[in-house]
Formats: structure tokens, sequence, C-alpha cells
């Protein structure tokens, strides 16, 4: 059920992807809702996913597809998008949602506009969403790591921005805590790091000459 839900994300974006449901075909939502507008009603009409909810609120299973559906979500330009319902503040489905909202307890965000990232990961393994945020400028990267188990080494290279020297990294875990790990070195404008099985990792990296705020 774990890995299926990690695959089943993908309906959310992949033409290639058929849904494992009683649906059985592609479902490529996000585009298809933006085709719909655009063809039969108004070009760049917002467009909205409500009452969505992927299960398994309570384990770090439900955690990484969360965030994963965040990312998704970012990437793919959805204007509006509602849960069913609020997970309780003490699962890691909740937390999951801290790490794009607050991941310090003091407003830490993920960045506001989305970055362009290609990954070589198999996204039923690995995902990587990047955006900048426009409070400090700070490039904030997210890895959400969905294996059941063994680390993966990640490597960042980073195209089009003169980043700081280390990266602060947050950090969400079947330990359900969100941890301020320690910096991470930047050189020749790569970050690398070996992020944890079922995971979310998020970098913060503020740009050269600047230091993050959060």
């Amino acid at each position: 059920m774990q890995l299926r839900r990690n695959r089943s994300t993908r309906a959310l974006w992949d033409p290639a992807y058929v849904d494992e449901t009683w649906i059985n075909q592609a479902v490529t939502l996000i585009p298809r809702l933006r085709t719909w507008t655009d063809t039969y009603y108004y070009p760049g009409t917002p467009i909205g996913i409500t009452e969505y909810n992927w299960g398994a609120e309570t384990h770090i299973n439900g955690a990484t597809t969360q965030a994963d559906i965040y990312g998704i979500f970012g990437r793919e330009g959805l204007d509006l998008a509602a849960r069913w319902t609020t997970p309780d503040a003490s699962t890691p489905t909740y937390k999951a949602m801290k790490m794009y909202r607050n991941y310090d307890g003091n407003g830490g965000a993920f960045g506001d506009t989305r970055i362009r990232t290609v990954s070589s990961a198999n996204p039923d393994s690995l995902s990587v969403f990047a955006a900048e945020r426009s409070t400090d400028g700070a490039l904030t990267v997210m890895v959400v790591s969905k294996v059941l188990s063994g680390t993966t080494p990640v490597t960042v290279s980073l195209g089009n921005f003169s980043p700081a020297t280390t990266a602060a990294t947050w950090q969400l875990t079947s330990a359900n805590a969100i941890t301020h790990l320690s910096d991470i070195a930047i050189s020749n404008a790569t970050l690398s790091a070996a992020v944890p099985a079922q995971s979310v990792t998020l970098f913060v990296i503020p740009k050269s000459g600047c230091v993050a705020i959060r």
C-alpha cells in the first residue's frame, strides 16, 4: 500500500501513469483541468482541487505523500487546493504541511516563486521541488524521499543562482519531529547530502553575501 501511495500522486500530472483504481486510465488531473478551462471556458482561469486526501495521516508514508502533493501543486501551477480534513497537529502529515508553511515555528516557509527543477531520480522513489522566497531571496529546495529503507545520496546543482557557502537544513522523519540539522556546505554551486528513507528534507540556501533569516 505504501508503494502504491507513492506512485499514485503521479495521477496529478503524469500522462504515462495509469491510475491503479477502477479508473484504470491516465488521469493527468492538473494539466487536464487547465486544458478544460483554456479550451471550454476562458484561458488562464484559476483552477483548484478541493477535498483531497491521500490517507495514512498518522504514518510517515502519509507525510511524504502530502509533501509530494504540495510540491506537485506548486510545480504544476495549481491555483488553489483544500484538504479534507486538517490532520491532527500531532501527526507526521500535519508536520509535512508545516515543512512548507512554518518549518521553524516562526513563520519560516517554502518559497513563493517556483523554480524549474530537473531530477534524474525515479519520482516514485524521490521528488525534488524548489522555489525562491521573496522575503529574503533564499532558494528553498524540498527533497522527498519515498523509499521504504536505506539512505539516498542527493546532489543538488544550482544553476542561475549565486549561493552562500552553507545551507540551513530541516528534516522530518519517521521519528515524527521536524529537526533543525547542521548546516551543509555548498561548493561550486553544488550541495551534497544523504537523506533517510521516508523523509522530507528542506534546504534553505541564502544568496551569496546574505544570511538566511529563517
